[in-house]
């Protein structure tokens, strides 16, 4: 399956979540970029909130990973700027969907997970959690619009 072909079935995949997702970026026209619009879990301190997530596809996709980028300012323990730490984009191989990845970002606003801990909010996660959560309310609210 040539690149175009593999992003334009993804493309496809990924449009039927238009629930919590919305997606620009076309590979029809050769956009390598997408960017994505996701919304934050109703059970979460990210609720209400749009968080924008983009997706650089390289040229050697799927065999390399695409890059994504937390563009949204995000207080979460997993997130470090832009960048996610997340084990599917570590752990990537040519099966793993975007719609896959975009799913474990997802839960991952709900569940974060404590044992790979990738920014400086950690502190604040483990020993004043009130806050963490306050402190992720109050930044979902500030720049998490769209």
């Amino acid at each position: 399956m040539s690149r175009f072909s593999r992003i334009e079935k993804e493309r496809k995949e990924f449009l039927e979540w238009k629930d919590s997702f919305s997606c620009t970026g076309n590979p029809k026209i050769g956009d390598n970029i997408w960017n994505v619009i996701m919304d934050g879990p109703v059970d979460s301190p990210y609720a209400g909130g749009k968080f924008k997530i983009e997706i650089e596809f390289p040229s050697d996709y799927p065999s390399d990973c695409p890059i994504f980028r937390f563009k949204t300012p995000i207080c979460h323990i997993n997130i470090n700027g832009e960048h996610i730490c997340l084990s599917s984009l570590n752990n990537y191989n040519s099966n793993t969907s975007i719609s896959d990845i975009l799913c474990q970002i997802f839960m991952m606003l709900t569940s974060p997970n404590e044992n790979s801990p990738y920014s400086t909010y950690i502190d604040l996660y483990n020993n004043h959690h009130e806050q963490y959560l306050s402190k992720a309310r109050e930044m979902t609210r500030q720049h998490a619009k769209i």
